[in-house]
C-alpha cells in the first residue's frame, strides 16, 4: 500500500487486492492462462482466489467457477484471458461484482485495427465510469510485490525496482536480468495498448510507492501530451527517485516499428532526448544497459567524479575499456604520485600503475592483489569510480582448480574494499555469463559483472550525471505566464493562416523580446522616409497576406542604403507582389544587421510534449549543420544557457583559430521569453527567428515568422 499518501488515481486497487480472479485461468502450463494462474495461486496471495472456467470445478487445488458472476463475494481486481469477443461481458461481469481493477491480457483491439480501438475505447470509458481502472488491453499482466500478486505467468523476484512496459516481451527480458543480477522488482507492469492506464499515471505511482526506490520504464512512444505530463509528474514528484527510461524511435526503422507494434507516437528523437535530460530522467538505448542502471541506483552509490581506475590482468582490454570509457564521457586519469608510490609497493616492475593498472601475470596467481590494488586505487580524489576487466572469475581455467577458493576470497574482499569507499566498482569478464562462484560473490554484493566490455561505462555515465543532477537539485520551474493576443493580433490583419512580419515582431516586443526597431510603408515616399530615419543602410521586406516565405519571390532587399534607393526597392518589391498575384501590399523597413555569428531560434508545439523551443547555430545553414538543441518551454535563463553548452559547434561561439569569443549573453533571455510565449499562447503552432544575429552583446532577430495553429483563428 501507497504510504502516506493517496492511492494514484484508483491504481492501488489493482497492485493491492483483497480478492482477485483470473477469468480464463487453467491448469495447463502450455496456455496463457494456465502459466498466469500458476504464478498467482503460488505466489502468497493472502486473500481469496477465484479461477473462472466455464467447466473446471477446481484448478491446482482452487474451486473453479463457471463464471465472475458465480462468485461467493466481491472482487478488487479481475484478470481476463478470453477470446476477444468475450471481453466487454467479462468486463462488465467483473464490474457488477465489484471489480475496481481490470487487467485485460487479450490481444486482438487497437494494436491491429481501427473497429478493435474503438472497442478498447468503449471499455476504458465503461471502466471509468463505473469508478475503476484498467490495464491493457494486450498486455502482458503484471507483478506486485507488496500485494504478492504475480499475472504475468513467470518467476518474477521481489525488490526495489518499479518497471512500467508497454512491452511484454521486454518485461520478460527484465525479469531474465533479474535473475542473473539478483535484484528484484517492488512491482512490474506491462500496459499493452493503455487504453485505459496510461505509462505516466503508473510511473506517477511507483514514485509514490515506499516500496520502490528505482524507476525504469519502456516507452515505445507517447500518446497526445503524455510525454509532457510524465516530464511534469517526475518534476513535481514528492519524492526525487531516479528513473531510467529504455526507448527505442533513433531510427526511422525503429520509428515504424514503433507504430506497427501499440500505435504509439514516436515523434522527434531530439526533443524526446532533451525533455527526458531536462527532467532528469535518464535514457539507455539497450535492455542490460538499463537494467544495469537501475540496479546501480538500487545500490545508492553515488559517483562523484568522472574518473576511473581501470585494473586489468590483460592489456587489450584495458584499452577497449578505456575507449568505452573516453566515448561515454568518462576519464581514466594519471594516478596520484602517493597512488602509485603504494602500488609499485605491491607489484612488480614489470607492471604498468599509471592507469590502467596492469597486473602482468600476477592477479591469475595471486588474485589477492587485486582487492589491495583496487583499495589503493579507490582512495585516490581524482577517482570516482573502479572498472576490472579481464578474466577474473575464470582463473581456475588457467591454474586449476586450486584457484576457485582463492578467487572467492578475493571476491570477499573485493566486496568489503567496495562497502568501505563507497565509491561504484565494476567488474566486465569474460566468464560473466557462466557465473562462476567468485562472479556470484561480487553480484551478491551489488557489484555489477558484465559480458560486454562497454557497459560499464554506458552505465557509469548513467550513474555520475544522476549523481551530478541530485547535488544540483531540481532546476526551478519557470513562472507561469498570462495568454497572449496572438488570435486577436491576426484577426487585425485580415486572419491570415500566420502573423505577418510586423505583427510578429509587435508580439514578440509585447512579450519582453528585443526586436529591431522597424517601420511599415504603403508608398514609396513613406519607404524613403523610413530608410532616412534610421539613417544607415536598411533591409526592405515584402509584406502581403500571400507571402509567407518572402525570399522565394525575391521579397527581401539588403543593404538599401539611402532613401533613393528605398523608394525604387518600394517600387520593385510591389512589381514582384503584382507579378505573383499579391495585392495588399506593405514593405517592412528595418535597419541592416551585421554581426559576427548567426543563429536559428525556434519554437513550436509537439504532439507529445507540448510547447518547446530550439536554438541551433548557422542560421540560414541550420539545416545544413544541423546543430540545434531543444527544451520544453517554458524555461528559465539557466536552463535556456544550458541549451547553447548542448551544440557540438559551441566552440565557435567561445573563440575559434583565432577568433574573439562572441558574446551570447543576450541568447537565453531571449530563449526564456519566447518560451513564456510559446507557453502561454496555445494558439501559436510555430515560431521561427532566422537568422539570429549576434553581434555587441545583443541577439538582434533579422526575420521573424509566427504560423498560427489550424482552427485558432
Amino acid at each position: 500500500m501507497l504510504d502516506g499518501a493517496e492511492p494514484v488515481d484508483g491504481i492501488d486497487a489493482i497492485l493491492n487486492p483483497r480478492a482477485v480472479a483470473l477469468v480464463g485461468a487453467s491448469a495447463s502450463p502450455e496456455k496463457a492462462g494456465g502459466r498466469r494462474w500458476k504464478t498467482l495461486a503460488e505466489g502468497g496471495f493472502a486473500g481469496p482466489l477465484y479461477p473462472i472456467h466455464p467447466k473446471a470445478a477446481e484448478i491446482l487445488g482452487r474451486k473453479a467457477y463457471p463464471s465472475v458472476r458465480d462468485l461467493p463475494g466481491p472482487i478488487d481486481l479481475a484478470v481476463i484471458i478470453v477470446p476477444p469477443g468475450d471481453v466487454p461481458q467479462v468486463v462488465a461481469d467483473s464490474l457488477a461484482q465489484g471489480a475496481k481493477g481490470i487487467v485485460v491480457i487479450t490481444a486482438g483491439f487497437g494494436e491491429i485495427s481501427a473497429a478493435g480501438k474503438a472497442v478498447e475505447a468503449e471499455l476504458a470509458r465503461a471502466v471509468r465510469a463505473a469508478g475503476a481502472r484498467m490495464i491493457g488491453p494486450n498486455c502482458a499482466g503484471l507483478f506486485s510485490g507488496p500485494g504478492r500478486v504475480n499475472v504475468v505467468g513467470w518467476e518474477t523476484r521481489p525488490g526495489v525496482i518499479g518497471l512500467v512496459s508497454q512491452s511484454g516481451n521486454i518485461a520478460l527480458d527484465f525479469a531474465d536480468q533479474s535473475r542473473r543480477t539478483g535484484v528484484g522488482f517492488s512491482r512490474s507492469v506491462t500496459i499493452g495498448n493503455a487504453a485505459d492506464l496510461k505509462a505516466f499515471e503508473l510511473v506517477e505511482y511507483c514514485f509514490h510507492d515506499p516500496a520502490t526506490e528505482v524507476v525504469l520504464a519502456y516507452l515505445e512512444g507517447f500518446g497526445p501530451m503524455e510525454g509532457r505530463r510524465l516530464c511534469e509528474m517526475v518534476a513535481r514528484a514528492p519524492v526525487a527517485k531516479p528513473m531510467v527510461i529504455l526507448k527505442p524511435g533513433r531510427s526511422e526503422s525503429g520509428r515504424r516499428a514503433a507504430l506497427s507494434h501499440t500505435g504509439s507516437l514516436a515523434g522527434e528523437d531530439r526533443l524526446v532526448e532533451a525533455a527526458l535530460r531536462q527532467h532528469g530522467i535518464l535514457r539507455a538505448y539497450e535492455v542490460e544497459e538499463a537494467w544495469q542502471a537501475a540496479v546501480m541506483f538500487a545500490n545508492r552509490v553515488p559517483m562523484a567524479t568522472d574518473g576511473v581506475a581501470v585494473l586489468t590482468d590483460g592489456g587489450g582490454h584495458a584499452t577497449l575499456f578505456s575507449d568505452a570509457a573516453g566515448l561515454a564521457g568518462l576519464s581514466t586519469p594519471n594516478l596520484s604520485e602517493a597512488t602509485r608510490r603504494a602500488l609499485a609497493a605491491l607489484l612488480p616492475d614489470r607492471c604498468p600503475i599509471a592507469n590502467p593498472v596492469d597486473f602482468a601475470g600476477v592477479a591469475e596467481g595471486e588474485p589477492h592483489v587485486i582487492p589491495e590494488a583496487l583499495d589503493i586505487c579507490l582512495a585516490d580524489p581524482a577517482i570516482g569510480a573502479a572498472v576490472m576487466v579481464g578474466h577474473f572469475g575464470g582463473y581456475e581455467r588457467l591454474g586449476g582448480p586450486t584457484m576457485r577458493p582463492l578467487e572467492v576470497r578475493a571476491a570477499e574482499d573485493i566486496a568489503a574494499v567496495f562497502r568501505r569507499h563507497g565509491k561504484p566498482v565494476q567488474v566486465h569478464s569474460v566468464h560473466a555469463d557462466s557465473a562462476p562462484p567468485a562472479i556470484q560473490v561480487l553480484r551478491a554484493a551489488g557489484i555489477p559483472v558484465h559480458r560486454a566490455i562497454e557497459m560499464p561505462a554506458k552505465t557509469l555515465r548513467h550513474l555520475l550525471r544522476a549523481t551530478q543532477q541530485a547535488a544540483a537539485g531540481r532546476p526551478a520551474a519557470a513562472p507561469p505566464a498570462a495568454p497572449g493576443p496572438a488570435v486577436a493580433m491576426a484577426d487585425a490583419v485580415g486572419r491570415p493562416p500566420w502573423l505577418q512580419e510586423p505583427e510578429a515582431r509587435a508580439l514578440l516586443r509585447g512579450w519582453g523580446v528585443a526586436v529591431p526597431d522597424w517601420r511599415v510603408a504603403a508608398t514609396a515616399a513613406a519607404c524613403a522616409d523610413a530608410a532616412a530615419a534610421f539613417g544607415g543602410a536598411v533591409v526592405l521586406k515584402l509584406i502581403a497576406p500571400g507571402a509567407m516565405h518572402k525570399s522565394d519571390i525575391g521579397g527581401v532587399l539588403l543593404d538599401v542604403r539611402d532613401a533613393a534607393a528605398a523608394a525604387a526597392g518600394f517600387r520593385t518589391l510591389t512589381e514582384r507582389a503584382a507579378a505573383a498575384g499579391l495585392g495588399d501590399v506593405r514593405v517592412l523597413v528595418t535597419p541592416m544587421i551585421r554581426g559576427a555569428a548567426e543563429l536559428v531560434v525556434g519554437a513550436f508545439r509537439d504532439a507529445q510534449f507540448g510547447p518547446a523551443i530550439m536554438v541551433g547555430l548557422g542560421g540560414v545553414l541550420v539545416e545544413l549543420l544541423d546543430d540545434v538543441a531543444f527544451r520544453l518551454a517554458p524555461v528559465t535563463e539557466t536552463v535556456a544557457a544550458g541549451m547553447l553548452e548542448d551544440l557540438k559547434g559551441k566552440a565557435l561561439l567561445r573563440g575559434y583559430r583565432g577568433r574573439p569569443a562572441v558574446d551570447t549573453r543576450a541568447v537565453p533571455v531571449l530563449l526564456a521569453r519566447l518560451s513564456q510565449m510559446m507557453a502561454a499562447c496555445p494558439e501559436i503552432a510555430e515560431v521561427d527567428l532566422n537568422p539570429v544575429i549576434l553581434a555587441d552583446g545583443e541577439a538582434r532577430i533579422a526575420d521573424a515568422r509566427i504560423v498560427l495553429q489550424a482552427g485558432a483563428r
